[in-house]
């Protein structure tokens, strides 16, 4: 401090003077002292963008990865294999100066594999940071798949199996969804995790007669139609003055077409020859005679088959003191499966499945939101916090409503396609509002032309 002083003594007061008038020379040197700084910050502005990119590309890379990794088939080694294949795809777009490590490992819950865990780290070299003695950025990026083995899931198929499917669309049908379910046997992480429901339906579904005296259904009971003996006094009648009279022949119909569910199909009448019938003159009295006729006898029975409330209730999953309809001496195919762990005997069903009768939509979904629902008729697992239950219906079906519940009655022998449409509407907008089961559907549609 002291030669500094001196050193200001020293100077020539004229030179001082100059000095304090002299401002540019003080500008270009404050410039230029305030200029390090804003240069150094853009510099370090410029390496943490890079770093910022390089862990961006890293991110994606382990995402894609874990998925790769998790969905792929073999032992851990040829899993880990293809994910990082997957993973030098997707990183070689860093720079070539930037360098990483990967690491991609099992993630174990109870001594299970439940999914796949990638992490990729690395340094990113700087440049400006580099004269304040930091020579590189590192960045550390995690991605997870789950294998959802830990997971519950609930799955109801819900399969036409109305005329129209006869023949490729049902055995399309057969080898979808039982493929489907040979990939849940392969996936799941114990036998427990997944169950699936089967719900086959036409004009009517079949609950199966196990559930006959259920609290939420009624069903008339079987019986037998008396038997009636009605007896008349008719005039006799009589056959005289028999010959044989021509029949013309009559032309085929090669073109001719009817209709199975909606679906039209070639049915070609052929032609008849001529040929000869007998012909014979009736004389009626003047005697007569006593003749009886005998009718009933026939039973009435139940084998499983259920129509639908009256509206609203045939298009909600609820209030069921207003019990579902039995109906007597009505054909409606194979019995549902309820919610099970039984992959296997779910595609002993599926496979054998018949196609038959017309189609009603709304039967089918009503029963296979029943079929998921954690209330009666057929309850499902509850989920909780920590055990939570995904639901999911899978709908298959050709094509649209070709009957109609007829009025409030529990029978569906309407052809009123537009009010069937719209109750199938309606309940798939309530099966959407019921936040408790959650259900998510998806439709498989055969050659199906109107999407409105």
């Amino acid at each position: 401090m002291r030669n500094f002083r001196n050193f200001i003594r020293v100077l020539p007061v004229p030179l001082l003077r100059r000095l304090a008038r002299d401002e540019s020379g003080a500008i270009a040197l404050i410039f230029g002292l305030s200029l390090l700084p804003v240069m150094g910050l853009v510099g370090i502005s410029i390496d943490y963008n890079r770093a910022s990119q390089a862990r961006m590309v890293a991110a994606t890379a382990a995402d894609a990865a874990a998925l790769e990794t998790v969905k792929a088939e073999g032992t851990l080694a040829q899993r880990r294999a293809r994910g990082e294949a997957s993973l030098r795809a997707n990183l070689s777009t860093l720079a070539t100066d930037v360098t990483y490590r990967q690491t991609i490992e099992p993630v174990m819950r109870d001594g299970v594999e439940v999914g796949i865990a990638v992490e990729v780290t690395g340094n990113v070299p700087t440049a400006m940071m580099g004269v304040m003695g930091v020579r590189y950025i590192p960045f550390r990026t995690r991605a997870e798949a789950t294998t959802g083995k830990n997971e519950l899931v609930d799955v109801a198929f819900v399969l036409d199996t109305t005329a129209s499917m006869t023949g490729s669309r049902l055995a399309s049908l057969k080898d979808a969804t039982t493929r489907l379910l040979t990939d849940f046997e392969t996936r799941r992480g114990s036998t427990d995790q997944i169950h699936v429901a089967v719900v086959p339906f036409a004009q009517y579904v079949n609950i199966g007669m196990s559930n006959r005296n259920q609290s939420w259904l009624d069903v008339p009971s079987d019986y037998q139609v008396p038997v009636t003996e009605t007896c008349n006094i008719v005039p006799v009648r009589r056959q005289v003055n028999c010959r044989q009279v021509p029949v013309p022949a009559t032309p085929g119909n090669p073109n001719r077409m009817c209709s199975r569910d909606g679906v039209p199909y070639s049915c070609p009448l052929a032609p008849t020859p001529a040929t000869t019938r007998t012909q014979c003159d009736t004389i009626v009295g003047p005697d007569t005679e006593r003749q009886c006729t005998r009718s009933g006898g026939n039973w009435m029975r139940w084998t499983g088959c259920v129509g639908s409330r009256a509206a609203p209730f045939n298009a909600i999953d609820g209030n069921y003191a207003n019990r579902i309809p039995g109906l007597l001496n009505t054909t409606c195919g194979q019995p549902l499966r309820p919610l099970s762990n039984d992959l296997s005997g779910a595609k002993s069903m599926i496979n054998g499945l018949t196609a038959n009768s017309e189609t009603y939509l709304p039967s089918g979904l009503f029963w296979g939101w029943a079929s998921l629902s954690t209330q009666v008729p057929f309850p499902g697992r509850g989920s909780t916090e920590a055990l939570p239950v995904s639901r999911y219906m899978i709908l298959v079906t050709d094509g649209q409503n070709t009957k109609s519940q007829s009025g409030n009655s529990a029978f569906h022998n309407g052809s009123n396609g537009a009010d069937a449409d719209a109750v199938t509407l309606t309940i798939c907008r309530n099966m959407a509002a019921d936040r408790a089961s959650g259900i998510k559907l998806y439709t498989i549609a055969f050659e199906v032309t109107d999407l409105n």
